[in-house]
């Protein structure tokens, strides 16, 4: 007996031994990694749109090493040089006779050396994988190869055809998953134009029906997403993924707002200045109709997947298309794509990628052979898990005075990165929205941070012009969680109104014929030194918001009167919060159901559910119609009339 007990303790002594010399292996495996810098250490100019502008203004006497600077951008292939290719593209496609030989052979070794997709030869720091570069990366890919057909591309080792035939394949992937379920970056101010500067050159270069003809009803779609959520020509509402500025407003997706449907004035150099100079592509009249409607509209839409949805979308295995949805929603972490996340990076030698480089810390041969990285992350719970964008069912209520708009129930108490789930638009001047900060201010993080995303997000519902908005903020940081406050805000700022009022748990402002209130659960107050930010202490506390207008409420005093005669009950330790107003009661209970008049609803949205258009999920086709304009989109069959 106690030789087989001897001999137990033995072997399992053995494995213990085993198990450490692999572990001190991998540590030292990893600690090899070397991270490649994500832009140069010192900046340079890169001149590329300016250059293309001044070609299409007929300037003669261009100085071409104006290009250099782009050229060293790409040749190093520092983060963002897809962007940079967009222009180039378009100076070597309608300028070439023009461009002097020397420069012809210094953009042509630059561009059949670059690294166009994540499985090629090499390593570098550059973001292939969010749905905006995806779309960059394929139409450069693509029409390089077409421009160098038969060249062979040293990196890479194949030829100009082939890179053209392995970029349509992603091109064609990626328009599909737009058509059957939307955007993931939606209604993003930042990123749709990285979509449109993509698509564009497509649609002007590419030569093939198919890619063509799906990039111009994509680029509709985009422009419909555009028109549905301007308030007049202010392009800020929820989003995907959005920064300060794309919050506060007021912005007009680079001017293209007024262009299309304000005063006709062309944009300047730009990223998407293709679109001045396209004869292929013209917006559909239709959508200048919507854009312009004055009317008050509820627009609801379903944009993106759940991560829960992806096995039964069959987006939940190795494939690229797979890779694509996953990493095109920025869900990189989370338990159901970490073993895919980790396969993809392994496979094409990422642990350098900058963006990457923390994967590294599962990297160790005993979780990959036991399958345990899923365990680990629901463990540590870390906050990259809140980097992804899963389904959003937005909520718009516009009037010809402002736009409310939500989320509708998503992920209440998740972290958030870049997700911006409330908002409100004061007539095209600017926007307000509240959030609980993941760090305090001036701490510098790119994401989540002050005024961008979420510490931890609200469950956020709306109504026409009613916002009810419950935040549950624990009381212990997660493991590796940047911070947490213990109080939520509000961006507010008081000299863009023409009035503003503060009463205790209640704020009002006045900007023209535009009426807005915030009630919080406590006393709101202006964080010391400034005139922009409400403060509400607190960690299980509401926010309500209220729109209004002269013509919807009369005077701005009988509306603040109004709202403070409105009835208000709120139960902490349940977390349900009731609200009455203009003969509606609101209930909203925290990850549960809202309710209005006792009646629950339904905040899980079709595809599009508008006036102007309704469809379920992967349509056949769509019509979008309005002021008796149409739009008819078919994308398999590659029709579109209007």
């Amino acid at each position: 007996m106690m030789r087989k007990v001897n001999l137990i303790y033995k072997l399992l002594g053995f494995f213990i031994i085993i198990l450490l010399i692999i572990t001190v292996v991998d540590i030292v495996r990893i600690s090899k990694y070397k991270i490649h810098p994500v832009k140069p250490k010192k900046a340079f100019k890169t001149d590329e749109t300016k250059v293309y502008w001044d070609l299409t203004q007929g300037t003669s006497n261009i100085d071409w090493n104006r290009l250099d600077g782009t050229l060293k951008y790409i040749k190093n292939e520092y983060d963002c040089a897809d962007f940079k290719l967009v222009n180039l593209i378009r100076i070597i496609y309608e300028y070439e006779n023009k461009i002097p030989l020397s420069h012809q052979d210094k953009i042509k070794k630059t561009l059949l050396n670059f690294r166009y997709w994540l499985d090629e030869p090499g390593e570098n720091s550059m973001c292939y994988w969010s749905e905006n570069h995806q779309i960059l990366f394929a139409s450069a890919e693509y029409l390089i190869g077409k421009k160098y057909y038969n060249n062979f591309f040293p990196n890479s080792k194949l030829s100009g055809s082939e890179h053209m035939k392995k970029a349509k394949t992603r091109i064609l992937d990626w328009l599909q998953m737009r058509w059957n379920y939307g955007f993931t970056e939606f209604y993003s101010e930042v990123y749709y134009k990285e979509d449109i500067a993509a698509l564009v050159n497509l649609i002007d270069y590419a030569d093939d029906k198919e890619i063509t003809e799906k990039c111009k009803i994509i680029l509709d779609l985009l422009f419909y997403d555009v028109a549905t959520q301007s308030t007049n020509l202010m392009f800020v509402s929820t989003s995907g993924r959005a920064y300060e500025n794309n919050r506060k407003g007021p912005r007009n997706l680079v001017g293209l707002t007024e262009y299309y449907w304000g005063n006709g004035k062309e944009i300047n150099a730009n990223i998407v200045y293709g679109l001045m100079q396209t004869k292929n592509y013209d917006l559909p009249p239709v959508l200048k109709e919507i854009a312009r409607d004055s009317s008050n509209v509820v627009i609801k839409q379903s944009n993106g997947l759940n991560i829960s949805e992806l096995n039964r979308e069959g987006f939940n295995n190795k494939t690229t298309s797979s890779l694509m949805m996953q990493w095109g929603m920025e869900a990189f972490v989370n338990p159901e794509v970490i073993r895919n996340s980790l396969y993809h990076i392994r496979k094409n030698k990422m642990f350098s990628n900058s963006f990457l480089g923390d994967f590294k810390q599962l990297d160790f041969s005993l979780l990959n052979y036991l399958h345990l990285e899923p365990l680990a992350i629901k463990l540590i719970n870390p906050q990259f898990n809140g980097t992804a964008i899963q389904n959003g069912n937005t909520y718009t209520y516009k009037t010809k005075d402002y736009s409310l708009y939500t989320v509708q129930n998503y992920h209440p108490g998740n972290y958030a990165d870049q997700h911006h789930v409330f908002g409100m638009n004061i007539n095209n001047h600017f926007a307000i929205y509240h959030s609980h900060p993941a760090v305090e201010k001036g701490v510098k993080i790119h994401s989540p941070n002050y005024w961008v995303g979420y510490g931890h997000l609200p469950h956020s519902v709306q109504d026409e012009n009613i916002n009810l908005s419950i935040y549950n903020i624990p009381n212990k940081k997660g493991i590796i969680e940047y911070d947490l406050l213990k109080y939520t805000h509000a961006y507010f700022p008081n000299e863009k109104f023409d009035e503003v009022e503060l009463h205790k748990n209640y704020i009002f402002g006045k900007k023209g014929d535009t009426y807005c209130a915030l009630i919080g659960d406590n006393n709101l107050e202006y964080r010391e030194s400034t005139t922009d930010d409400i403060i509400q202490k607190g960690q299980k506390v509401f926010w309500i918001t209220e729109a209004g207008s002269k013509s919807q409420d009369g005077s701005f005093t009988q509306f603040v009167q109004r709202i403070k005669n409105n009835k208000i009950a709120f139960n902490k330790e349940k977390l349900a919060l009731i609200y009455s107003s203009k003969g509606k009661k609101y209930q909203l209970n925290y990850k549960s159901d809202f309710m209005i008049n006792s009646k629950i609803i339904n905040t899980n949205y079709s595809r599009f559910d508008a006036p102007y258009i309704k469809s379920n999920r992967k349509p056949e086709n769509l019509k979008i119609e309005f002021n008796d304009k149409t739009l008819y989109l078919d994308f398999y069959k590659m029709t579109r009339e209007y």
